[in-house]
Order: C-alpha cells, then sequence, then structure tokens
C-alpha cells in the first residue's frame, strides 16, 4: 500500500498535467480562432451584416464593422467623424461620393488607406469577420475566406422599406446609391470593379436563402477548402 507521502505526490502531479493540458487546449482554442478570418462584402439590404454578426457568433470570434472606423481614427488621429465621411457607408440618398469629401492636406486619401490596411491587418491577425471596407482585397485568398452577399434589387429594397419605414420606390433608390457608392469607395480605393466575382471564394444570393442558412453555406464551404471549424460551430444556434 502506497504512504500518504507518495499519494501526495502523485495527486500534485495529476494537479499540474490537469493545468498543463488546459492551458494547451486554450492556446489550442486561441490559435484556431486566430486562423478564422472571414470577409464580408454585401448589397446593401442583402442581410451581409446580419449574416456577418451570426457568423462571427458561431465562430466565436469578433465581428468588426465601426471598430474598424475607430481604428483607423486612432491610428491617424484624427476625429472618427471625418474617417466616416471617407467611409463606403453614406446613407443619405443622393449624397456626393466620399472622394469628394477630402479636401485639404490634413487627412489625404493616401493616409486613410495606409490607416485602413494596418488596421485590417491587426484585427486579421486576431481572428475575425470583418464586414465590407476592401478587406477582402486587404487580405486575399492567403489570409482570409472571402464571401460576397448580394439580393436582387427588389427584395433589397423590400427589406430597406420595412426595416426604415418607406416606400418602395424611395428605399430602391437609397439600395442603388448606396450599392454605386459602395462600388465607388473599391474603384477608387483598389481600382476594382466590385461585380468581379473571382475577388471572392463564396458569392450566396440572399433571396434565396434565410441568415442562418447563408452562415451553413459559408461554414461548410470554409470547412470543404481546409478551415479547421469545431463541431459546435457548425450546429445551428
Amino acid at each position: 500500500m502506497k504512504c500518504s507521502t507518495e499519494r501526495l505526490i502523485e495527486a500534485l502531479i495529476g494537479v499540474e498535467l490537469a493545468q498543463e493540458r488546459k492551458a494547451a487546449e486554450q492556446k489550442a482554442a486561441v490559435a484556431r480562432k486566430a486562423s478564422l478570418v472571414v470577409t464580408v462584402s454585401r448589397g446593401y439590404g442583402s442581410l451581409g451584416k446580419q449574416t456577418a454578426e451570426a457568423l462571427a457568433d458561431r465562430l466565436g470570434v469578433n465581428c468588426c464593422d465601426r471598430d474598424i472606423l475607430e481604428g483607423v481614427a486612432r491610428r491617424a488621429d484624427v476625429d472618427l467623424e471625418l474617417v466616416a465621411k471617407l467611409d463606403e457607408n453614406v446613407r443619405r440618398s443622393g449624397a456626393r461620393p466620399w472622394k469628394a469629401l477630402i479636401k485639404g492636406d490634413s487627412f489625404k486619401e493616401e493616409h486613410y488607406l495606409r490607416h485602413l490596411v494596418t488596421v485590417i491587418m491587426n484585427i486579421a491577425n486576431k481572428g475575425g469577420v470583418i464586414v465590407g471596407r476592401g478587406a477582402h482585397l486587404v487580405l486575399g485568398p492567403e489570409k482570409a475566406f472571402r464571401v460576397r452577399i448580394v439580393g436582387s434589387l427588389e427584395r433589397c429594397a423590400a427589406r430597406i422599406a420595412e426595416r426604415d419605414q418607406l416606400d418602395l420606390d424611395s428605399a430602391r433608390q437609397r439600395v442603388q446609391a448606396v450599392d454605386n457608392e459602395r462600388a465607388e469607395y473599391l474603384r477608387k480605393l483598389y481600382d476594382v470593379d466590385i461585380k468581379d466575382c473571382s475577388d471572392f471564394d463564396l458569392v450566396i444570393n440572399s433571396d434565396r436563402f434565410s441568415v442562418q442558412q447563408m452562415v451553413d453555406l459559408i461554414l461548410g464551404a470554409m470547412r470543404q477548402v481546409g478551415y479547421e471549424i469545431d463541431a459546435d460551430s457548425l450546429q445551428p444556434a
């Protein structure tokens, strides 16, 4: 029979090994999440933002949208509202293109782009779902799984009309204005056409799928190309 001293030593060793296993599991979980980077480009009213948020919840990572603007503003040491004017989300119908708002020498577009790229890269190093801002072009297929979510004008306008209490004609005009603005944003900063599907790994038409179905499609496609997705993330919320 083992003496009490031997039992104590074995117990202490067992506790230490358990702690080491737990630490290793936590480290592996952090590393796994850091490897999960998804960019979501979306048409206005296509449910892209909602899908990005639901996807981030399933993966257990952050969904970064407004965060990117705040990061750019901090790095550039300028007012957040100025950066917001340069961003893609000018929602007022008939607003001037974002490039027309760049005035003077205090915050030129090349400064915006430099800080934007740095912030996107920093987010990607920690893992996350990044919404818009041309993140799919900054990161490319080597660093992110790139998704675009679109929808027909009629379905997108119907969603915006219901959300914002607009008539359908006004909603159509708003969808077209915002989509044109986002396309101009990418043309100006990256010299690309947002309609070029070769810049994405997966394009989904939200006319045919719910938010949760789109999340399932994205996760399934990520697994197909080699991402390690745990079983819990694959289960619908």
